[in-house]
Parts: C-alpha cells; sequence; structure tokens
C-alpha cells in the first residue's frame, strides 16, 4: 500500500472545498433592484399563504353551518 493514498481523499476534499470558496466569494455582488424583487416575491408568497388560510377557514365555518342546518332539525 502506497503512502500517499491516505492523504489523497483529504487533499482532494481540501482543494474541492477551497475552489467552492474561491466561486463563492467572486460571486457577481446583488444589486438593489434584485434584492427588492426578492422581498417582494417573499411577501407576495407570504401573503397568498395568508389569503389561502383565510379561505379555507371560511369554507370550514360555511360547511359547518351547512352541515348543522341540515342536521339541528333531527337533534
Amino acid at each position: 500500500m502506497s503512502t500517499t493514498f491516505p492523504f489523497t481523499f483529504p487533499r482532494r476534499w481540501a482543494l474541492s472545498t477551497g475552489m467552492k470558496l474561491i466561486r463563492w466569494a467572486r460571486r457577481p455582488a446583488t444589486s438593489a433592484e434584485s434584492r427588492r424583487q426578492k422581498t417582494a416575491r417573499r411577501q407576495e408568497a407570504r401573503l397568498r399563504a395568508f389569503r389561502r388560510d383565510q379561505l379555507i377557514s371560511e369554507q370550514r365555518d360555511r360547511d359547518l353551518v351547512r352541515y348543522l342546518s341540515q342536521v339541528r332539525p333531527f337533534i
């Protein structure tokens, strides 16, 4: 067995990690416009989720009222 074998994997891992860090450091800077768009998309998603929750609760209430109106006469 060669003496270089145990060191091959850690060296390769360190080199690939270093290259990833270099690529990350050289990435293009985000513009203020893209940050605004990202914030706007996040807020729109939050509003959609809130609206969806509201619609679900309204539908649940409607279904409950309809169920009770059909069942109450038999109680």
